[in-house]
This record gives C-alpha cells, structure tokens and sequence, in this order.
C-alpha cells in the first residue's frame, strides 16, 4: 500500500465517465490537487445523462441539455477547460468498436501520462453498479491498453494529425478493490460545490454535503487519513 497519499504527477490527465456527475463524484477532489500542481485536466463523458430526470414533463433532449449544462458549469468550478460528450444513449452504453474508436481518439488528442476511469472489474457497488458505468470502464481500459498505443489500430487518425500514445497508469475510481488513497482533506469543500452545479441531480445539498463528507471520512479511515478517495491504480506496460 502506497502511503504517501499523493495523487499522480503528470502534465495532462484524461478523465473518463460514463455520465455527467460521475466524477465529481469519486475523484474530483483528486484531479483538484493536480490542477493544483499544474496538471492539464481533459473530461471525456460518454453520455449526456439524458435519463437522469424523474420529472414528468422533461424530455431525454432537455435533460440532456440541463445536465450537459451542469456539467460545464461543475468543470468550470475546478479550473478545467475542455469538456467533450460523446453523446452516447444514457443507460444503454454498449462497448463497440465505435466507443473505443471515440475514446482512442481523444486519448491521442490529448496525450495524457494518466487516464482516470470507472473501475469495471471492481465496481461499486457490487452486482447493483450502472451498467454504464462497467461499460465506460472496460472500453476506457481498452483503449488506453492496447489500441491507443498500437500505430496499425485505427491508422485513419493519422489523417487527423494524431498518432499512437502510451498511457502510464490508469486510476480507476469507484472501485470496491481500491490500492491507492489520496488526501482531499484541502480539496473536500470544492469537490462538493462541484457536485453542486448538478443541480438537477440534488435534491437537499446539505443531505449531500453531510453524506459525502461521511464518505469521504468512512474512505479515509482505511489509510489513516481524514478525508480520502481511492482507486485502483493499474500500471500499463508499454
């Protein structure tokens, strides 16, 4: 187990979630710290979230549009600049060749030294995760591992000036088999007023507030730090 509680130290990170929401959720008060520090944050969102609504009167089209809105605000509130959709049907994400074709595409774009994804083989909760969110995961891991990397994998991106990239690591949150644990102590407030641009998705922000901080806690107690997130870091060969 790692102890020094740090998150990755990088130029640039790719962020990739299945739905708006999802990284503020588990690793936002990380990619803080490496805003922080200088790191170059990019959210890659595979869906617009456009069944995230119980209010009868919405449509996917408008939920899509509130949510997509909310999700650029939230980045805003964490200094990160570009945030791409891809504009995936929200609850029917399918690991296809296109998905990984769109991903693979954005990881060499945007070069990172660390890419940030659902956890799919380990996902929380067990048995009850969003589909897809095992499905953003699995192709994430895909595309960073070996198709990003690997010339002869979708050679029509050197018409688009992109060429193969190596990713270092992958830390994958939401995770129930987490080796990694990073301090958000500094960070906590800002991750939730994040969470809080989502505001179609809050119903009481301080129930949320009071819950996540219990989270947070609950999550750093295993590393003997008070507020934490955790991942499962997986190192790529190259």
């Amino acid at each position: 187990m790692h102890r020094d509680h740090e998150p990755p130290a990088c130029a640039t990170a790719l962020a990739i979630a299945a739905h708006p929401d999802d990284l503020e959720s588990w690793c936002v008060g990380t990619l803080l710290r490496m805003i922080g520090r200088g790191t170059r944050v990019t959210y890659l969102i595979c869906t617009r979230g456009d069944k995230g609504s119980s209010d009868p009167a919405a449509t996917s089209e408008s939920v899509a549009r509130t949510r997509e809105r909310e999700q650029r605000e939230a980045a805003r509130r964490v200094g990160v600049e570009c945030v791409e959709f891809l504009e995936f049907e929200d609850g029917f994400l399918e690991d296809t060749p296109e998905l990984r074709e769109r991903i693979v595409r954005e990881v060499r774009s945007v070069k990172p030294g660390v890419v940030f994804a659902h956890d799919p083989v380990h996902p929380y909760p067990e048995y009850t995760a969003h589909r897809d969110h095992r499905v953003a995961g699995r192709a994430a891991l895909d595309a960073v591992y070996p198709l990003a990397r690997d010339r002869l994998c979708f050679p029509e991106h050197a018409a688009l000036g992109l060429g193969p990239h190596v990713v270092r690591e992958a830390w994958l949150f939401c995770t129930t088999a987490p080796n990694r644990w990073v301090d958000i102590s500094e960070t906590f407030e800002r991750k939730v007023d994040a969470r809080l641009a989502h505001a179609s998705q809050t119903s009481d922000p301080e129930a949320l507030r009071s819950a996540w901080r219990q989270r947070a806690e609950s999550t750093g107690r295993e590393a003997g730090i008070t507020l934490a997130e955790s991942f499962k870091v997986i190192r790529l060969e190259s």
